[in-house]
């Protein structure tokens, strides 16, 4: 099924190596393979919010321990947990016993879960190039059927045909533009499940498109399948399809002549489909291992786990400013010089169906729009519920475009009269070289880690014996040289921290730290900058801060001390500050994970 998905039928040379798709594919691929050992080897990884190497082990259990929840669905947890079955059986077989303690004691050691943290990066990259193949097989989809193009139609007559042609040149162009989404090359290397549940969603929906544009209703089963997968990865998937996928049906039902004539045929299919889909869920999701388990974190996620972290307004005003900052952010994902063809791609999807034939004009005017359907609904049903745009929670909307800017590139570059055809293909080579440019940038930003600085410098500085005091989550911190002392200290207790070798773990108040007297405190910019904020400052309407930050901003303990710590009135002084020093490339800050500070103190 879903080899059948991603191979495609538009002409007998398109699974070859030399098709300009293949060399899309590997160009990409050689491109997000840089970085990928990012802050390795160690014990735990520098992805923020990632699952591996740890998360994903301790998440399966919670999730199949009746009454418990982990805060993301099991599916892509039960992939990870089977693809790096052997590593964790070997620190099975090594740990002192079975119990807990020994087995955390001797899995959390630097080669296991370096080991796990390269596969888990490993599937997000293959998974990033499927997504490629993707976009481009759904604009294949969108251009086949404007032209009548039909993919049963004989191999050797269709692969000389110019629309076939044009086809498939609309599916590799598309395919490179999502090959240059600047964040798509971030979360193509670490182990978010943003780029896994992206992949099963727009397995979904090349399967629904091709329901449609083929007339083959029995695609539908493939789409409640790969939709579930998606869900069953990242909860939020569900809203790339709760308002899309209705509309796309209906519209279909109600103005295609061929499918209204067909409706028992297309309604049998589709009550099929609801029925695969919700056993699916059952299971995918654990509902029927550990109901009580999925109702808590239901909850978890409808309250505290979003609404804590909203940065908008729950009125028109806040709904406005999503709006207006997803415009602004714009160019997290793409150059600038790529949106007139985003604009001619949208444009010409919207009145190809004036073009279209009369007995397909409505299906394609259902075809040629369904990606950005399933825009608009996450928008509706994510955005504006989560309240939240941050790079993660723009990607599915900014990869779909990809297939419109595909579809607008092709007309220019392939089709076109030579003069114009010349134009614009110089057009698309500094685009496109622009966009590289970007997504060499987002590498560069895991390459140059300020981190890596930090890491030297201690090396260099701090003696065996020293102690370093440092705070906050596993994610933000450097690596330690051997034979120091580092304390994690904090107010909350050990059992509630992700536990590191060689960390001593003490629960104190932040402000006590001239009484333990470290030699070093190392801070991390993008944990601490939570209690350096104005908790009270002005907001600029439908904008607020998130309640865990202002409760941050307003922590006595915490706000006081690395208010004065960064002042040097704590009794210690800064000695090296790890920052960003490239001058060719920019500072990049995605998921709070790149380029941030560190600050290394010394008591005086």
């Amino acid at each position: 099924m879903f080899a059948r998905l991603l191979r495609g039928s538009f002409g007998s040379a398109r699974g070859r190596l030399g098709s300009p798709l293949a060399w899309v594919v590997l160009v990409v691929g050689a491109l997000r393979l840089v970085g990928l050992g990012w802050g390795l080897p160690a014990s735990d990884g520098w992805d923020n919010d990632g699952i591996a190497p740890r998360d994903f082990l301790a998440g399966l259990v919670e999730t199949y321990t009746p009454g418990s929840y982990f805060t993301y669905p099991p599916a892509h947890l039960l992939l990870l947990g089977v693809v790096t079955a052997p590593v964790t059986l070997v620190a099975l077989l090594r740990a002192p016993s079975l119990a807990a303690p020994d087995v955390v004691g001797e899995i959390i050691k630097v080669p296991y879960m370096t080991t796990i943290a390269y596969v888990a990066r490993a599937v997000s990259w293959a998974m990033s190039l499927g997504i490629v193949v993707l976009v481009a097989r759904i604009a294949e989809e969108i251009r086949a059927h404007e032209l009548g193009v039909r993919p049963d139609a004989d191999p050797e007559h269709l692969a000389e045909s110019p629309s076939a042609a044009r086809v498939r040149a609309a599916g590799w162009l598309a395919g490179a533009v999502a090959g240059v989404n600047a964040t798509l090359t971030y979360y193509g290397k670490t182990t978010n499940l943003d780029v896994p549940y992206l992949f099963w969603s727009l397995l979904a929906l090349l399967a629904l498109t091709r329901a449609v544009a083929r007339r083959e209703p029995r695609w539908l089963r493939t789409f409640a399948v790969t939709a579930v997968l998606a869900v069953g990865t990242k909860d939020q998937a569900y809203a790339l399809f709760l308002l899309s996928a209705p509309l796309v049906l209906a519209t279909w039902l109600t103005l295609d002549g061929w499918a209204r004539g067909e409706a028992r045929r297309v309604l049998r299919e589709l009550a099929i489909a609801v029925g695969i889909g919700v056993a699916a869920l059952l299971v995918v999701d654990a509902i029927v291992l550990n109901p009580t388990g999925f109702r808590a974190r239901l909850a978890f996620l409808a309250g505290p786990a979003s609404q804590d972290f909203a940065h908008y307004t729950n009125d028109w005003a806040g709904r406005r400013g999503v709006l207006a900052d997803m415009a602004l952010h714009y160019t997290r994902y793409y150059p600038l010089a790529l949106l007139p063809a985003f604009l001619a791609g949208l444009a010409g999807a919207i009145v190809s169906w004036r073009r279209a034939p009369a007995t397909r004009a409505a299906a394609q005017a259902v075809v040629a729009l369904a990606p950005l359907a399933a825009g608009v609904s996450f928008i509706v049903a994510f955005n504006f519920v989560a309240r939240r745009t941050e790079h993660r929670f723009m990607l599915p909307q900014m990869t779909l475009l990809a297939v419109y800017g595909g579809l607008g590139l092709e007309p220019a570059v392939v089709h076109a009269r030579r003069a114009v055809r010349l134009a614009g293909q110089a057009y698309a080579a500094i685009a496109f070289s622009v966009a590289l440019i970007a997504c060499a940038s987002v590498d560069a930003a895991l390459v140059l880690d300020p981190r890596y600085d930090a890491e030297r410098w201690l090396r260099e500085n701090a003696r065996p014996g020293d102690v370093i005091e440092v705070h906050g989550l596993n994610v933000y911190l450097p690596r330690f040289p051997e034979g120091v002392r580092v304390t994690r200290v904090g107010p909350e207790p050990p059992a509630r921290r992700n536990p590191l070798p060689g960390v001593t773990e003490v629960v104190a108040p932040f402000g006590d730290a001239e009484k333990r007297a470290p030699r070093f405190i190392v801070v991390s910019e993008g944990w601490v900058w939570r209690y350096l904020l104005d908790p009270d400052g002005a907001q600029i309407p439908g904008r607020m801060l998130p309640p865990t930050q202002i409760a941050s901003g307003r922590e006595p303990d915490g706000s006081t001390f690395f208010q004065g710590l960064v002042r040097g009135q704590r009794g210690f002084h800064e000695v090296h500050k790890a920052r960003w020093v490239s001058t060719f490339w920019p500072r990049i800050d995605i998921h709070a994970s790149t380029s941030r500070e560190i600050w290394i103190y010394e008591r005086n």
